[in-house]
């Protein structure tokens, strides 16, 4: 009698401590956190994949892991559409799945990281050859080192103001935002929390940095709502802030394929980065 007792005290205690050993409290904002939506027995939406590029190199060019060559990226192009799959845009995604309408089946968006002025001169040319779309990502301080103040140059030249500009002005390209002044690796760690930041500390540096780069695009005519992670770091209150600012889509460097029920499904998406030393898409993933 004794022992069923005990055990019906400590099963009482496992009760009771349980909500509060799960609560997202418990959870260390200082680092990535799968943040799953709850689909609530929903219609799925679609699938949507999205594939990462970074610098795009010029034909026959050697290639890594983030550079891809204009030839290569043909290759990709032409696999897509020879695999069936429908390229759309961020903003086709944002406006489909919020009127809870279904996405086309094998959806992939094209992400073009960091704002390398090369992808105009060579990335652009093919997305208007297949009609395909393409976000391009910026980072407002790597401005500084564009095609004019640039002691690199080469492969490594940026755009400038104006370059972000005239991409924007092909209804193909869409403009991200890629924050300001946060795609270092210190003293953080793309907009990742410092050690002891507390939330309001993180959360005014992160507003401060995300409103800096919307009021330079601003003065040149673009607005945007998506928001690709630097190195893919993200924390609870980073994307409590982003909502916040109206932001409808964020990014991050995680791979995998997105399952879509609603909007709330548009934040935190994964994204295949197209690490160019394979041969194909048919090696990136499970598209």
């Amino acid at each position: 009698m004794r022992k069923v007792f005990v055990i019906a005290v400590i099963c009482l205690a496992v009760l009771y401590i349980a909500p509060f050993a799960f609560s997202s409290e418990s959870i260390s904002s200082e680092d990535n956190i799968e943040i799953e939506s709850v689909s609530q027995d929903r219609e799925c939406l679609g699938e949507l994949s999205i594939l990462m590029y970074h610098n795009t190199l010029a034909p026959n060019k050697r290639e890594s892991v983030y550079c891809i060559n204009q030839n290569h990226l043909r290759k990709d192009f032409e696999y897509l559409k020879t695999h069936g799959y429908n390229v759309v845009s961020c903003d086709y995604v944002i406006r489909t799945v919020k009127a809870g309408k279904k996405l086309p089946d094998k959806a992939v968006v094209l992400t073009f990281d960091d704002g390398y002025l090369n992808n105009i001169k060579y990335a652009l040319p093919l997305l208007e050859e297949y009609g395909y779309s393409g976000l391009f990502s910026v980072v407002g301080d790597y401005t500084r080192l564009d095609k004019t103040n640039n002691p690199y140059g080469g492969d490594f030249t940026y755009f400038g103001w104006k370059d972000i500009a005239d991409a924007n002005a092909s209804n193909l390209i869409e403009i991200g935002l890629h924050s300001y002044a946060m795609h270092n690796t210190k003293p953080r760690l793309g907009v990742g929390k410092l050690k002891g930041e507390n939330g309001e500390q993180y959360k005014k540096m992160l507003s401060d940095d995300t409103d800096k780069l919307v009021a330079e695009l601003k003065k040149i005519g673009i607005s945007s709502n998506i928001y690709a992670y630097p190195y893919g770091k993200y924390c609870i209150e980073s994307e409590e802030l982003l909502k916040e600012k109206g932001i409808a889509m964020t990014l991050t460097c995680n791979e995998g394929k997105n399952r879509i029920y609603g909007p709330e499904d548009l934040y935190l998406l994964k994204r295949y980065n197209r690490d160019a030393t394979k041969s194909d898409l048919s090696q990136i993933g499970s598209m």
